[in-house]
């Protein structure tokens, strides 16, 4: 499990629970998760109607190399992304950041209501069940909505 937090170049991590289970990720305190293809980001560019998120997705984009472009939708590719986490208030990917590994986060907010943080959870993808209403995806939406309420969010 980590918490992000939306940095100046991105989506941060700022802390780390490490794993029972070895779980082999080049994440720790610092690394910076990719808007587009991590679960974490995913929350971020869905969440945050900020224009340096805009500007970090847009960037991103421009720098997928063609076989990954083509995975996204041609027409509104950021607005695809986007649509399932507003739907869900949450995001879950399976092999899209890193292959065999799987992720669902969901959104911290502070006492306004504004996402400031995002809780993932990840594993192996064979081992790991990313879906949202899944065991883990339920236990990442509840604790991120148990730290919401400790910053004064009310629902």
């Amino acid at each position: 499990c980590f918490v992000a937090v939306m940095g100046t170049r991105g989506a941060t991590i700022v802390r780390i629970e490490e794993p029972g289970l070895p779980v082999t990720v080049n994440a720790r305190v610092g690394s910076v998760m990719p808007l587009l293809s991590s679960a974490t980001g995913r929350v971020f560019l869905g969440l945050l109607d900020e224009s340096r998120v805009e500007a970090l997705a847009q960037e991103e984009l421009q720098m997928l190399p063609p076989d990954r472009r083509a995975l996204l939708d041609a027409v509104d590719p950021l607005g695809k992304l986007r649509e399932p986490v507003r739907a869900q208030d949450c995001a879950s990917v399976r092999d899209t950041n890193l292959k065999g590994i799987s992720a669902v986060a969901a959104p911290v907010r502070d006492y306004t209501g504004r996402v400031c943080a995002v809780l993932t959870a990840l594993g192996a993808t064979g081992g790991f069940d990313p879906s949202i209403d899944g065991p883990v995806g339920r236990a990442v939406r509840e604790e991120a909505a148990a730290i919401s309420a400790l910053l004064g969010y009310a629902t």
